[in-house]
């Protein structure tokens, strides 16, 4: 299985820019393309259908409140309000967000640290922040940036955060990854987790490597025992995601028990999940299984039951998951994954305007967003309450990489690409 294969400048905010920003409470969209920002997604076709209660080509500055130009991406935090530059050279910079303004967050820190991955030794400058009890860092490491000897990897983004239960009884999480595609990826899956003590600054390796074997780039492979967010948020006892028992090039997973304690091959938890999706509420996982023309939603508990919960026609490529919410890309039925309830949006959106690349509903479940890319963006605002639509149609409305939509009071922010860096979108409707 090939480590998320289908994943997909310090920058210099000025100050009076900042003060465009919606002054209402927002949410915020990342842009989650790599070191090529312009790569396309894949293309899916577009549901036909009769759009009765469909409102077509309304202008963007209607939903648009404000717009700010941006040198880099930004990154959410596990601090509220808080995110950082997406800085391919290394300097990452936190800003908080209030009251529509940006402003460079005090307190951030720097720590040199190097992981050994594959037998070599990978450095990389960490800047970090802790407000509370809650830890951010990052760090990046590019073999053309320093002059250090390193094999095998060209690339290592590192993210540093607070141990999460189950897991080890360090202070701190220190994930690695090695996809320059995922670069600017809001939710990124980590190829190498190890426990960090700070300020020290040690890093000791969290899984066992039995059994493991190595890829056609002659490095261990990347897919062994992989971090997902959902896992980092639900702290089960050294679960993992692994594609192990799959071809490199397969899109399945399984979940698995890898303690570095036991030094025996990680025990197999949950198999046969699809690897770009996988959510985590209360106390249960969420996933998706492929089965013969059907698709599976699965639960497993802290317990390590595992449930079949609901089954779908069709392939997983027919479906798009955000969150707790899957969207047919045809029928356009909304499903809660948790709760197996279904929405019927066709007779309040109608025939999609372009190919759907990206979705999100709101916390309290009374907005959805889907975005279709084309040749002109679309941007479909749908007030699940009301059972109304607008439909929004321009250039630049949103980079094609986006993979997360984070809301607040019902608003979001999007991210386009523009001649010279981005531009930051601030919607509410």
């Amino acid at each position: 299985m090939a480590k998320k294969r289908k994943q997909n400048k310090t920058p210099y905010l000025i100050a009076g820019a900042m003060t465009i920003l919606a002054a209402a409470s927002v949410g915020l969209m990342f842009y989650s393309g790599g070191l090529h920002p312009n790569k396309a997604p894949e293309q899916t076709s577009a549901p036909q259908a009769a759009a009765p209660q469909q409102i077509v080509g309304e202008a963007a500055d209607g939903f648009i409140r404000n717009r700010l130009e941006l040198e880099y991406p930004l990154l959410p935090t596990e601090i509220p309000d808080v995110y950082v530059t997406a800085d391919p050279y290394g300097a990452f910079t936190f800003y908080s967000y209030d009251s529509g303004v940006l402003t460079p967050c005090e307190g951030a820190q720097e720590k040199d640290v190097t992981v050994t991955c594959s037998h070599q030794q990978i450095p990389a400058t960490l800047h970090y922040l802790q407000q509370g009890d809650t830890l951010t860092g990052y760090g990046l490491f590019r073999s053309n940036l320093t002059d250090q000897d390193v094999r095998l990897y060209a690339y290592a983004f590192f993210h540093l955060t607070n141990m999460p239960s189950g897991y080890g009884s360090g202070d701190s999480m220190l994930l690695v990854d090695f996809d320059p595609e995922d670069f600017a990826k809001a939710d990124k899956t980590y190829s190498e987790v190890f426990s960090m003590s700070l300020p020290g600054g040690k890093t000791t390796r969290l899984t066992s490597d039995n059994g493991r074997t190595v890829d056609n780039l002659g490095r261990l492979r990347t897919d062994w025992a992989m971090m997902h967010p959902a896992l980092l948020e639900f702290g089960g006892d050294h679960l993992y995601l692994s594609g192990r028992n799959y071809q490199l090039a397969s899109d399945t997973a399984d979940i698995v028990y890898n303690a570095d304690t036991s030094n025996t091959k990680p025990r197999l938890v949950a198999s046969g999940l699809y690897e770009d999706y996988l959510n985590a509420k209360g106390d249960a996982l969420y996933y998706v299984k492929q089965a013969e023309q059907s698709v599976q939603i699965c639960s497993l508990s802290r317990e390590g039951q595992e449930k079949t919960l609901n089954t779908y026609p069709g392939d997983v490529a027919s479906y798009l998951f955000s969150g707790d919410y899957m969207l047919e890309k045809n029928t356009l039925a909304l499903t809660c994954v948790s709760t197996g309830v279904s929405k019927d949006l066709m007779s309040t959106v109608g025939a999609l305007p372009g190919r759907p690349s990206l979705f999100g509903v709101s916390p309290d479940g009374s907005k959805l967003v889907i975005l279709c890319d084309g040749e002109t963006q679309s941007a479909i605002l749908v007030d699940l309450a009301k059972n109304t639509a607008h439909v929004v149609q321009d250039k630049g409305l949103f980079a094609p990489a986006c993979t997360q939509i984070c809301w607040k009071s019902g608003s979001f922010l999007t991210i386009a690409e523009a001649d010279s860096g981005y531009t930051l979108l601030s919607w509410s409707f």
